[in-house]
C-alpha cells in the first residue's frame, strides 16, 4: 500500500499511543452519552452495509453491528486493527487509507467518519470527503464528528498536528463533494475543546 508520507506519519504517532488511546476510548460507554445517541440514531435510520472510516480501536464498528448492521472498519494503525479483530467478531477490519478507499463506487449505504480527518491538512479534506462520497450509495448519509471553531485554524493535537473547521466551511467542502448537509451541531463543555458533527446525505 502506497501511504502518502503525511498520512503514514500520523499513523505512526498513533501506533505509539495505542495502549493508551484504547484505554482511554476504546469502548462506547467511554463516549459522551450525547455521541452515542447520535451515531445510534443516524445508524438506526440505514439499511445496509455501513463503513466506519478510520475506525482505531473499532468500538464503534463494533456499536455499529451490534443492531445487526453489515459493517466494516478501515483503519492504518496496525495496533488498533489487532486490537480490534481480536475483541470484535461481527465487523471485518481492512487496512486502508482514507484517500484511496478499496471499495467499489456506491458500496455503502452510511459512511461514519468520527474524528478521522480532523488530521488531513484542510488542502487535502476535499480530496478526501470525495473518496468518502465516491462510496457511498445515492440517498446514503455520512456522519461527520470533528472539531469546530469560529475560523480555520490548526492546533496542537495530543497526537499530531489537526485543525479546527467552522461548520459551515465544511459544510461547503461536502457540498462540493455531491452531498446535502441535513444537519449541523456542537457541544461545548469547560475546558474542553467544541465538538462539532455534520450529518450529510448523498444526492440521487
Amino acid at each position: 500500500m502506497d501511504i502518502p508520507e503525511r498520512t503514514g506519519e500520523t499513523a505512526y504517532r498513533y501506533s505509539q499511543v495505542a495502549e493508551a488511546y484504547i484505554d482511554m476510548f476504546g469502548a462506547p460507554e467511554q463516549a459522551e452519552d450525547q455521541d452515542r445517541e447520535l451515531i445510534a440514531q443516524w445508524a438506526a435510520q440505514i439499511h445496509g452495509p455501513v463503513l466506519d472510516a478510520g475506525c482505531g480501536p473499532g468500538h464503534w464498528t463494533q456499536f455499529i453491528a451490534d443492531a445487526h448492521r453489515c459493517a466494516t472498519g478501515v483503519d492504518l494503525v496496525p495496533e488498533f486493527l489487532e486490537y480490534a479483530r481480536a475483541n470484535f467478531q461481527k465487523p471485518e477490519f481492512l487496512r486502508a487509507d482514507l484517500a484511496h478507499l478499496p471499495f467499489d463506487d456506491q458500496h455503502f449505504s452510511g459512511v461514519l467518519a468520527w474524528y478521522s480527518v480532523i488530521h488531513a491538512p484542510p488542502a487535502e479534506l476535499g480530496p478526501l470527503l470525495n473518496e468518502l462520497a465516491r462510496v457511498l450509495k445515492p440517498g446514503g448519509t455520512l456522519l461527520l464528528g470533528f472539531f469546530a471553531g469560529n475560523q480555520l485554524e490548526a492546533f496542537a493535537h495530543q497526537v499530531a498536528l489537526a485543525w479546527y473547521w467552522p461548520p459551515a466551511d465544511l459544510s461547503l467542502l461536502l457540498e462540493q463533494a455531491g452531498l446535502k448537509v441535513l444537519q449541523a451541531g456542537t457541544r461545548t463543555r469547560a475546558e474542553a475543546r467544541t465538538h462539532g458533527h455534520l450529518l450529510a446525505q448523498k444526492r440521487a
